[in-house]
């Protein structure tokens, strides 16, 4: 009778795990809702994300938490608004600069791969991870993906920022370089003091011996002349490539990421299937961020430049990754999403995308432009082909989403704002799961969605608004639009409301006083914020000044003192025949 007890559960154990789907999450990079195929580009080639939309669901009104990487990264993970677990500063910069720096996701925090290794997943992060790296020294790697529930991480802990480019002129290094050396003229002033400071002393107006005017001329020149040295080199320090614990590539060779991504993917998803055992795997492309340096395969190959030969790079990753699914026999049972972290960056024009008919775009908190963004879903055994979801929706949901497939439990002592999508995505509800969705830029709450439990209508209130130059729906005198300031954003009271249903692109304000619904819509909005402000506790601020000080001795290096080395992985193997020029 044991045995035969023994026998069922385990029986019952196996299929179980059968039926619990993989996960493969692609996540792109500042790619706008207008630069793909399947959300109406017909310029830019995404035949293998179209085709994900095509054979399971198109998401048109999903979310993203932020409107910049590091919080929507955070919120993406842990199912919950920045703003809860200090990823939300007050003032700029509102995303991680250094590696050299303690702040992090708050260890505190459960992610989704947590909860999936929890059920006997394997779990794997490839790509850009942007949440911090060590607390006090180089080594100590508390905000390290493997601490969050990652058994693998091969990728980026920082980003691929303009300073990745050696010959990008724009860069923040290169840009300090102009403004000291150049426009306030450093090494003409240094040369001019040292002058004067010599010929002082040669006057007689006060003495000093040889060896320590030795030692003070190298301790001058040393101040005046290391900017420079650290400014035009800051790709080797923000710059680089982890496998687990250990630096790979350092700088990293910018137009090798993606097809090295790639390789890397496919590898573990071969070696996960081999183990026979449920698995996921993030894939979170540097692409399409600046800077633009694809593969030499890619290069020219669109029709838009940089950023047209880099969104197509990626595509074609998306489909490596998804022929390597098939080729496993794997496709059936593995849930797939790719969404974008946040939207298109206006201010860098060409290369920061189309956000098609969204006003704003990345760094704009409540700006549809920079918040909705393309994202679609395949699971052939769940998700019916050509399903298009017009509900709002968020990117907070893939954790409870995730959760309640593989029957985990959702944290109970926190806050949840992310909701499962299923209901919705197989047509067993029509209405969102959020009856709310509040719209952040740094601590500011700039706008909130609201969509009534009745009705088709989703409605959206703006309280601040930027203050964008005309025709860029940009802050081009900065990198990226403030959050607050009198001469950066617009306060609005009573706030701008828009019917986002029918206006999506944000250009017919609805009068509050001419219409008696609106003061009702206002008024319930209000009170949704304030029950949500009253859900709020205070924590601590990772975007505090002091976390944004250089520490040298938390810096990550490889091959010490010389901080270089290059990863040498073999991508012969990848299809880069497939690719049409």
């Amino acid at each position: 009778m044991a045995k035969r007890l023994i026998f069922i559960l385990n029986t019952a154990l196996l299929c179980s795990a059968i039926h619990r789907p993989n996960f493969v999450l692609f996540l792109a990079d500042d790619l706008g809702i207008g630069d793909v195929g399947c959300f109406g580009n017909d310029t830019l080639r995404t035949p293998n994300i179209d085709r994900l939309a095509a054979t399971g669901a198109k998401l048109t009104h999903h979310i993203a938490a932020a409107s910049v990487c590091t919080p929507s990264r955070a919120a993406f993970l842990t199912g919950r608004l920045p703003i809860r677990m200090g990823m939300a500063g007050t003032d700029r910069p509102i995303m991680f600069l250094l590696l050299s720096s303690p702040a992090g996701l708050p260890t505190s925090e459960i992610t989704f791969a947590q909860l999936a290794k929890n059920e006997g997943y394997q779990i794997a992060l490839i790509g850009k991870w942007h949440l911090g790296m060590n607390c006090e020294w180089g080594d100590d790697h508390c905000h390290h993906p493997n601490k969050y529930g990652f058994d693998y991480f091969y990728g980026l802990p920082l980003s691929n920022g303009l300073d990745c480019d050696p010959n990008e002129a724009r860069s923040f290094g290169n840009y300090l370089v102009r403004m000291l050396y150049g426009d306030c003229h450093l090494f003409e002033i240094s040369v001019a003091l040292y002058v004067g400071f010599l010929a002082l002393r040669y006057f007689g107006f006060f003495h000093l011996q040889w060896k320590t005017l030795i030692i003070f001329s190298l301790l001058y020149w040393s101040a005046m002349t290391s900017p420079y040295v650290l400014l035009t080199n800051g790709r080797r320090y923000v710059c680089i490539i982890m496998r687990d614990g250990d630096v790979v590539e350092q700088p990293l060779d910018i137009s090798t990421i993606a097809p090295k991504m790639t390789a890397e993917a496919v590898k573990y998803i071969e070696q996960a299937q081999r183990k026979n055992s449920p698995f996921l795997i993030e894939i979170a492309y540097s692409n399409p961020h600046t800077a633009l340096v694809p593969a030499p395969q890619f290069r020219g190959a669109s029709r838009h430049g940089l950023y047209g030969d880099s969104v197509e790079e990626m595509d074609w990753s998306v489909g490596v990754v998804m022929a390597t699914l098939e080729k496993l026999g794997l496709t059936e049972n593995t849930f797939v999403y790719f969404t974008s972290d946040n939207g298109g960056h206006r201010e860098s024009g060409h290369e920061g995308g189309w956000n098609g008919v969204y006003k704003g775009g990345k760094g704009q908190g409540g700006s549809e432009g920079g918040i909705r963004v393309p994202t679609v879903m395949q699971w052939p055994r769940k998700i019916k082909g050509g399903t298009t979801v017009r509900e709002p929706t968020s990117q907070m949901d893939i954790l409870p989403t995730m959760a309640g497939l593989i029957g985990a439990r959702l944290p109970a002592d926190r806050p949840m704002d992310g909701r499962d999508l299923m209901p919705l995505v197989e047509g067993q509800t029509d209405i969102s799961p959020h009856e709310f969705m509040f719209h952040y830029c740094g601590r500011y709450l700039h706008a909130v969605r609201y969509r009534p439990r009745q009705g088709n209508t989703t409605w959206k209130v703006h309280y601040i608004t930027n203050k964008l130059e005309p025709g860029i729906e940009g802050c081009r005198t900065d990198v990226l639009c403030m959050c607050e300031g009198d001469n950066k954003v617009t306060h609005h009271r009573p706030p701008l409301l828009y019917d986002v249903t029918n206006d999506p692109s944000e250009i017919r304000p609805i009068s509050v006083q001419s219409d008696a619904k609106c003061g009702d819509i206002i008024a319930r909005i209000e009170k949704g914020v304030e029950d949500h402000r009253n859900s709020l506790t205070e924590v601590e601020d990772q975007f505090k000044p002091s976390n944004f000080i250089p520490r040298p001795w938390m810096q990550p290096c490889c091959n010490v003192p010389f901080c270089s080395c290059t990863d040498d992985i073999d991508l012969s193997g990848l299809p880069f025949s497939r690719i049409e020029n």
